[in-house]
Order: structure tokens, then sequence, then C-alpha cells
């Protein structure tokens, strides 16, 4: 079993190599490494988010995340967890293992206050919504799980506030303008493709601002689309055979 001074020490040493910047680092950095080679230990001792190498190369990717990762499951984990709900560098595997140690409804309700105070919206409806969040919710989103958290929630509760309609369109070229107008206007993405026109979730004023913008701009979004394809169709006629 290794002496627990030994790994305060080699800790310390490998404090200040990440700490130290010029020639303090890399005295450090040689202090480490011939500590680790004569009591025969590696980075995995000192940190377990680190590999079982004596490469101090590996101390140069390591990230806070990956080690407060290692802490889940242990008597550390709820400060880790404190820590790691609103870290933003988790890659999809590790936000996915953070979500199983996690109850997100749990803490939904905890940030949900926060939330509403700085998006202006009313904390009683976005704990409701909050509580229909699922785990698809938060992997569709980006940043870190509080952030997830918060575009969910509040994504869940334009979706109660707002029905959703269906615009019709007759062409790609239509339904491509439609989707460009709702998209840009609500901020949110139109639903999944109908052979009807485009659907997307909008109140009352969002949908006669689509249809009024529609009737109006219809004709000169395909004209130029129309111009769009020619110009391109022409550029390839110019080019010489390969």
């Amino acid at each position: 079993m290794t002496d627990p001074d030994l790994l305060v020490r080699a800790r310390k040493l490998m404090g200040l190599y990440r700490g130290g910047v010029g020639g303090e680092r890399g005295n450090a950095g040689r202090r480490l490494g011939a500590f680790l080679r004569e009591h025969d230990l590696t980075l995995f001792d000192l940190d377990p988010s680190l590999p079982v190498s004596q490469d101090l190369a590996a101390l140069d990717a390591w990230r806070e995340s990956a080690a407060l990762l290692t802490r889940l499951g242990t008597d550390a984990q709820d400060d880790a967890l404190t820590a790691l709900v609103d870290a933003d560098d988790l890659t999809e595997p590790e936000m996915r293992r953070l979500m199983d140690a996690v109850d997100l409804h749990r803490l939904a309700e905890v940030r949900v206050d926060g939330w509403a105070a700085l998006d202006g919206l009313d904390p009683a409806a976005l704990r409701q919504a909050a509580a229909a969040i699922t785990p698809a919710d938060v992997l569709a989103a980006q940043g870190s799980l509080a952030a997830r958290l918060r575009f969910a929630a509040a994504r869940q509760l334009y979706f109660r506030t707002h029905p959703p309609r269906l615009i019709r369109t007759e062409t790609p070229t239509q339904a491509a303008f439609v989707r460009g107008l709702i998209e840009t206007l609500t901020g949110h993405p139109t639903l999944p493709p109908d052979p009807e026109g485009v659907r997307a979730h909008l109140n009352a004023q969002q949908l006669a601002r689509v249809r009024a913008l529609t009737a109006t701009f219809l004709p000169e979004a395909e004209r130029r689309a129309a111009q769009a394809a020619r110009e391109f169709g022409e550029a390839l006629a110019r080019q010489e055979p390969g």
C-alpha cells in the first residue's frame, strides 16, 4: 500500500506543476517526474482522472471536470455534483454520466426561480414546464447541465403557450421561405416536415405576422430562388470540362 505521505508530497508537486509558469513549472515537472520514478508511482495514483503513466504530458490535457467525474459514486459525490452541473466542457458521454447521477427535476426546481427572474417569465408557469423536461430535451441542448435545463424549461413553456399551427405551402421553395420566417421570428425550430406545409408553435400575433409576410413576399422569394438556380446553372455551364 502506498505511503499516504508520499502521495501528499507528490500531489503538492503536481499542483506546483499545474499552476506554475516558466522556470517554476519546468522545475516542478522535473521534480515530480523524478519523484514518481523513485517511488514507482503513476499519475493515476495521484488523481484517478489521470492515466496509469509517469508521462507528465497527460497533465497538460487534464480537466477539472474529468477529475470531478471520478468522484461520482463516492463520499465526495455531492461536492462534485455542485461543480459539475455548471461545467460547460463535458463531452456527451460525460454529460450522460452526470445526468445518471442527478435528479433533473429536483435540480430544475432549485434553479427555476432564478431562471424566471433572469428571463422575465412567470415562476409558477416555468416550474410546471420544467416538471415535464425529459433527458432527451436536455441532450438536445448545449452547454452545462444547468444551462441545458434552463433552455429546456423555457422551450417547454414556449410550447405550452404557443399551440402548433400549420402554414400551408405548395413547393419546397415556399416551405423553406416560411421556415426561415418562423425560426427567425420566434427563435425556435419548426416542427418536423409535413406534406401540407410548415408546422410550428406560434401564438396568435406570430401567426398573423407570418401570414402577412408570406402573402406579401412569397412571390419575391420564389423569383429569387428561381434566379439563384438559373445563375448556378449558368456558372456550371461556363466551367471547363474536367
